[in-house]
Formats: C-alpha cells, structure tokens, sequence
C-alpha cells in the first residue's frame, strides 16, 4: 500500500480495511486485538486473512446508557451470540469485558496489532489509544476503526487519532477506506 502525497493522514487510495488485513499477514504478525467486536465481522476477515493469527476479540456486548442507547441488551446478547458462533471455530478467544477492564490483563509489547472500535466518544477512544498502543510491540501497528464525522451519534475518533498523534510525535499515520466515510481506518507503525 503505497500513500498518496498530502498531509498527514494520508489515505491509501483504493484501499480498504480488508488491506489493513492482509498488511498484518505481509508483515508476519501473529497476534492481536480487536476492540469492539459487534457481530465480529471484521475478526472474521483478520482471522481469514492471517495464518496462524492468535486473535483477542474484546467486546462487553453490553448495553449502556450512553453508548448506541438505541440497542437493547437482548440485541447485545445476539451480537455475542454471532460472534461466538463465527469466531470460536476460527481460533478466537472472546472477551467480554470493557476495554479498560480487559487492557489490564495483557502484558505490555506483546501484541503486533491492535484495531480499536469501542466506545467513539473521545474520552474512551484517547483512553484506547493511550492503554492499548502500550500493548503493541516497537514495529507494531496500532489501528482503528470510524476515522469519520457523523451527525446522527457522537464520534470523535478523527479528534482523538489527531490529539495522540500530534502529542506523541507521530508523523506518518494513514487511512483506508477512502471516500467510504462508513469504513475509514487508521494505522501507524509504533515506533
């Protein structure tokens, strides 16, 4: 994937998420995290996509106020359902904690890859970024999902990705995804 000249991000024309995938697998990495699992249809493509991968699926399937109030914990307890069923047969291993809670139970450096898609509020996506890029080893890619603007629910993944990068020195960072504003993602290597 080779990015267009611009300034930073810079979107990986004709690319999408399913990219970010099968990057993982060109670099050898072997294992990872998802945050914020839903039905786990984009664990399934990593799962598919990378030979051997050990993949985390952390997810509370738990509804609460604040976060997509519009779901019920019944349509929370499907979700799991989905996700188990797709995932557990592939190898996965489904958490169901909260982010914050589940972080704590990985050592820090140990992972190739994180993809964050939890919580979009930006108190939660920062607090993501911040405790699982720990997590992700030197050479590591730490990523996510949403890099968009909606009006209809608050997400403030873009404010955050560009908070962390801009305190933390990080000048080359990418989007996939393109014009699709459904699926934007963004990446970095750690350093």
């Amino acid at each position: 994937m080779e990015p267009r000249p611009g300034k930073w991000p810079r979107d990986l024309t004709n690319s999408s998420r399913n990219d970010l995938a099968a990057e993982f697998a060109e670099r050898g990495f072997t294992v990872g995290v998802e945050i914020g699992v839903e039905r786990g249809l984009f664990s399934e493509v990593l799962l598919k996509t990378i030979p051997g991968l050990q993949l985390t699926c952390v997810d509370a399937w738990t509804a609460y106020r604040g976060y997509r109030d519009h779901v019920s914990q019944d349509k929370m307890n499907g979700f799991y359902q989905e996700a188990k069923a797709r995932l557990q047969p592939l190898g996965a291993t489904l958490v169901r904690k909260f982010s914050l809670e589940a972080v704590k139970d990985v050592r820090d450096g140990s992972l190739d890859f994180v993809y964050i898609d939890g919580n979009h509020g930006f108190d939660w996506v920062m607090l993501d970024i911040i405790l699982w890029s720990r997590k992700v080893r030197p050479g590591g890619i730490v990523s996510g999902h949403d890099y968009i603007r909606r009006l209809r629910e608050p997400v403030h993944v873009i404010e955050a990705t560009h908070a962390y990068t801009h305190a933390h020195g990080i000048t080359e960072w990418w989007t996939v995804g393109g014009q699709n504003k459904e699926t934007r993602s963004f990446f970095w290597v750690k350093p």
